[in-house]
């Protein structure tokens, strides 16, 4: 199974009017037909349910910009730099070591506790 649907596009107006999942061959004066994805698709879905207004609709220009958005994001993450992951050290630290020592330390925790009844 594909990923790649059809939309249906007026070209008056640019406005996404339905999809198709294979190619229509019929050619028209009115519509055209622009590959897309279905992860496009359901990007101009929830446009449409939870962004735009009541009566709107997406349109071509909201799925170039979908496009661009996305084509920036990868190039920026194929951008950043990776540090190298540098080894955690083998032996606690003088101050961890010391403060799980210290008597002081130790009671000042158990203090912390609230006593049970038995």
């Amino acid at each position: 199974m594909t990923n790649n649907i059809y939309l249906e596009v007026n070209k008056s107006n640019g406005a996404i009017l339905c999809y198709y999942l294979e190619q229509p061959t019929t050619a028209s004066d009115k519509v055209d037909y622009i590959l897309a994805t279905k992860d496009e698709l359901t990007y101009l879905s929830a446009l449409e349910d939870c962004i735009f207004g009541p009566g709107m609709v997406a349109t071509l220009s909201d799925l170039q910009a979908h496009r661009a958005r996305v084509q920036a994001a990868k190039k920026a993450k194929a951008a950043r730099p990776t540090k190298p992951v540098t080894a955690a050290p083998q032996q606690p630290t003088k101050a961890a070591s010391k403060a799980s020592t210290d008597p002081m330390v130790i009671t000042n925790f158990k203090n912390g506790f609230k006593p049970v009844r038995k």
